[in-house]
């Protein structure tokens, strides 16, 4: 079995903590629980990325992106090059996001 190594973009990065510091504005503890499930979650794309589906894109964006759900609310947006997974985006599925992908 492969195992793919994972990279988390820049711009995943800050998507990440604008979802995580938007939890902790709530709750300390319901923030480190989702903080964990995304640590868990990505990790889990290290066997068989390929288990997700191929998120739909505009004809004219250059990559295959797929969506991998995370706690019924979050889409991570990954691509599959060689033995990487490069994690692109981190989306909040309750936020029109449609502008931030063209």
């Amino acid at each position: 079995m492969q195992v793919y190594n994972i990279y988390i973009s820049s711009k995943a990065q800050t998507d990440l903590a604008e979802c995580i510091g938007f939890v902790l504005n709530v709750s300390e503890e319901a923030a480190t629980k989702l903080a964990k499930e995304f640590e868990d979650s990505l990790g889990s794309l290290r066997t068989y990325p390929e288990r997700n589906p191929i998120f739909e894109m505009p004809k004219s964006f250059p990559l295959d992106m797929r969506k991998h759900i995370v706690n019924n609310c979050y889409v991570v947006l990954y691509s599959i090059e060689n033995s990487n997974v490069v994690v692109l985006r981190i989306l909040d599925s309750r936020r029109n996001f449609d502008y931030l992908l063209k």
